[in-house]
């Protein structure tokens, strides 16, 4: 990562007047940006007869003899903090080992809304009838007669002038022929007969095993095994398993179900249930996990039989970019790590409790790098992963009477997510010294709630900012840097103002004025607000140096007036103006500690 150079001297100096020296060492940071000395290697430009001719005063952006401004970099490292390498939760809290997230079993989420899963609102046309449905009988022409009659306990419907009619074990979708037919014996002649299924007669279904809540639970003929397991609160995510489910009649096993079937394949075994049915759900199979760059993670039951990889690998539905698994498990009494390719996952005898991490381990020989200030060809370029900035330069042509060749400067995602991290570590200690102090009174107990709150509005407004990520290049030969994928490139546009913001009565914009210093910027603006201080400020420049306003402002420059953070309110002094520094260096915004 690049370090702060000699422009930061200058506004150590400024810092001394309110942190002292001790605080100074804090933010400076070891070394300067060390660079191989080199010439741009040359590459033909693939833009150069696109060009038209009354643009010949386009120039490449190369470095010339590595003489530009001085550089450093715009994060500044307190020592008394915790390294910004450790890896840190989204909220900033630290976390020095990454706990692994809770991987559900695949199918439990069939019942996460159980609540969902009702009765069904009607008969199929495959129910067969049963003593104590309900149908209705309607007949009209030469004879009328309409009635809702229930199937007796022998099977039969009772028709006036007809007589019993056996309807038990009949389809429901042949309920109407049946009945037609026995009263066209009656009558021969111009009659018609309609009927209707209207309600069935509740049956009770045990529910057992492993599930949440075994018991009886009522239901229909015609409800699904889904239904009743939803009733008995689910399979036990735990113990039970979601692919070893019978139904048992009267000591035989009516059905086998797997549910692994009706997730992948929306196949569901069609039972037809009778009262005392019972579900018996059986104990959880061999698992593996699978985790990583797949659609479905989940924990597995594994068929004993096979043990297969490929079976597994299946229904977790890698993704298109996914090439390697890295195998954890035990084999005997040894513990194994492998890291093997996707085809060899799939030919793998897997074992109960192994754990499969997909990865994407393809490396691309090309990266993209965008070009910001590019006013000839593609804002976009892919380069060899090889390619360095003095290489991909002589692919750009700009402007110099609109750009500032000599402020080239990058947006790296790598940096700006160091950034961020040394960030979410500072507040994370700030929040930790106010929420952990002790209080020796009730006034200065008092004192400390109103300071917690401050803080943390304060904390709220810092983890908004997202940094800009920039690798300041001024004052090296940048020709043999090398570039990384995502990188921007940035050459900003000259511009003849100067920005004002931060703590002053009238943030603004101020066209450039050569006798001007940063005091008589901040005196234009209306003087500072009732916070600033003007011995806190920051000035960035076009090309990201940034300095403490001794030295002369320059066209471009924008200046950041600080807040005065009151010693005496605050008793994480430090923590604020280190955050607040590190804020305003990394994404050029103040921050209010009010």
């Amino acid at each position: 990562m690049f370090g702060i150079s000699e422009n930061l001297t200058g506004l150590a100096r400024g810092m001394k007047l309110a942190l002292g020296a001790g605080m100074c060492s804090a933010l400076l940071m070891s070394g300067a940006l060390a660079q191989t000395t080199s010439n741009a290697a040359t590459v033909d430009n693939p833009f150069a007869s696109d060009m038209p001719a009354s643009q010949s005063h386009m120039v490449p952006v190369i470095p010339t003899d590595g003489e530009v401004n001085g550089g450093q970099s715009d994060i500044v490292r307190n020592p008394a903090l915790p390294n910004p390498e450790e890896t840190t939760t989204p909220y900033g809290q630290v976390s020095p080992v990454l706990e692994e997230a809770e991987i559900f079993p695949f199918g439990h989420q069939l019942f996460a809304k159980s609540n969902f899963v009702d009765q069904s609102l009607s008969v199929n046309s495959d129910y067969a009838i049963s003593p104590g449905d309900r149908i209705v009988v309607k007949m009209w022409g030469a004879r009328v007669y309409e009635n809702v009659l229930s199937v007796d306990v022998q099977g039969n419907i009772f028709i006036p002038e007809v007589g019993p009619i056996y309807v038990e074990g009949s389809r429901n979708s042949q309920l109407n022929s049946i009945v037609g037919k026995s009263v066209s014996r009656v009558f021969t002649d111009n009659v018609k007969v309609y009927t209707n299924l209207l309600g069935t007669q509740p049956i009770g279904v045990f529910v057992t095993g492993a599930v949440k809540y075994p018991g009886r639970y009522p239901g229909a003929k015609s409800d699904s095994i889904l239904y009743y397991l939803s009733r008995a609160g689910g399979v036990d995510p735990e113990q039970g398993s979601y692919r070893s489910i019978l139904v048992r009649r009267k000591g035989e096993t009516l059905a086998s179900v797997d549910l692994y079937n009706f997730l992948v394949n929306g196949d569901l075994a069609d039972v037809q249930f009778e009262d005392k049915d019972t579900i018996v759900v059986g104990a959880q199979l061999p698992t593996v996990s699978v985790s990583g760059e797949v659609k479905n993670s989940y924990k597995f039951e594994i068929d004993p039989r096979t043990y297969s990889g490929a079976d597994v690998l299946r229904i977790a539905n890698p993704k298109g970019t996914a090439s390697h698994v890295l195998l954890k498990g035990v084999r005997g009494d040894k513990a194994i790590s492998q890291f093997i390719t996707m085809d060899q996952a799939q030919r793998s005898r897997l074992a109960a409790g192994d754990q499969l991490f997909v990865e994407s381990d393809q490396t691309s020989d090309e990266i993209t790098v965008k070009v910001s200030g590019n006013t000839e060809g593609a804002s976009t370029l892919t380069v060899s992963r090889s390619a360095t900035l003095g290489q991909i330069a002589n692919l750009i042509k700009t402007d110099p009477l609109t750009h500032e060749l000599g402020a080239i400067y990058i947006r790296r995602p790598s940096v700006a997510e160091r950034q961020k991290r040394a960030i979410e570590k500072s507040l994370y200690e700030l929040q930790r010294s106010v929420l952990t102090g002790s209080s020796s009174s009730t006034s200065a107990s008092q004192i400390r709630v109103q300071e917690a709150q401050l803080i943390d509005r304060f904390v709220q407004q810092a983890r908004a900012v997202e940094p800009e990520g920039r690798v300041v290049l001024s004052g090296v030969d940048w020709s043999g840097t090398h570039v990384e994928d995502g990188d921007e490139i940035v050459i900003p546009e000259k511009t003849d103002v100067v920005f004002i913001s931060g703590e002053v009565k009238v943030p603004q914009t101020i066209l450039w004025r050569e006798e001007y210093s940063s005091a008589d910027y901040i005196e234009a603006s209306g003087g500072l607000s009732n916070r600033g201080d003007d011995d806190r400020l920051v000035i960035v420049r076009l090309d990201g140096s940034v300095h403490d306003g001794s030295k002369k402002i320059m066209k471009g420059d924008q200046i950041l007036v600080l807040p005065r953070i009151d010693t005496k309110l605050f008793a994480m002094f430090k923590d604020l103006v280190e955050i607040t520094y590190r804020v305003a260096l990394s994404a050029a915004v103040v921050l209010r500690a009010d």
